[in-house]
């Protein structure tokens, strides 16, 4: 059975979450070039999906052109969603496309880069890198506000941890605590004005949220 675009979707964010699992439970006792070859092919695999969707035709799936999904068949009632919903219109299907071959391209250039790992944590980079991966495709695919803010905070912990990866170095583990600092305070930012939106339009969808302030482009929620 071939997958729709719109059933297509889960997977691209799913993958490289279930690879990740799959190098956390058995990376430990895996050698450095097969954990980080199995990181390969899963990331590899979720860059194959999205090019599926994008050479298929993401606009071929739903309305106004997009491949829209909802996760778990929570789709809106009454005008009003609480599901988490994927939309693969060409431009975000073409980030997370991209994104995942330059996540291929990390994982090979990574085995020349790095040294030989700690003993029995052979997996933990290549999770951490499909980590990200999932969140930076989720951030690309995501049709909320609310789990756009989310995956961003993923992508964030994530390049927390991978900033200080080699935490017997001084200066990476200073660049850690800088990044955290930072991205915290971005995020804080970045959650203020979800609030604020969702506060003018009482939505949190990007869609309803454009139809909510075109009609009405002056008015608040409480008025």
């Amino acid at each position: 059975m071939t997958l729709t675009p719109a059933a297509t979707l889960p997977l691209i964010v799913a993958t490289p979450l279930l690879g990740a699992a799959f190098l956390v439970a058995a990376g430990r006792r895996m050698p450095r070039r097969a954990a980080e070859t199995v990181g390969a092919v899963f990331a590899a695999g979720t860059a194959a999906l999205a090019f599926s969707v994008l050479l298929r035709g993401a606009s071929a799936g739903g309305p106004g052109g997009r491949a829209v999904e909802w996760l778990g068949g929570w789709r809106p009632h009454g005008g009003v969603g609480v599901g988490i919903v994927l939309v693969g219109d060409r431009i975000g299907v073409g980030l997370a496309a991209v994104a995942s071959l330059l996540v291929v391209a990390v994982l090979a250039y990574a085995w020349r880069y790095f040294d030989e790992p700690p003993h029995r944590q052979a997996g933990t980079f290549p999770a951490l890198v499909l980590i990200f991966q999932a969140a930076m495709c989720g951030f690309a695919l995501t049709g909320d506000l609310f789990n756009a803010f989310v995956f961003f905070e993923l992508m964030g912990v994530v390049a927390y941890a991978l900033t200080g990866y080699r935490v017997e170095g001084a200066r990476a583990v200073q660049g850690a605590l800088t990044f955290g600092v930072v991205n915290s305070l971005g995020g804080y930012a970045t959650l203020l004005g979800v609030g604020l939106l969702y506060g003018r339009t009482g939505e949190l969808g990007f869609a309803q949220i454009g139809a909510r302030l075109a009609t009405h482009p002056g008015a608040s929620s409480a008025g």
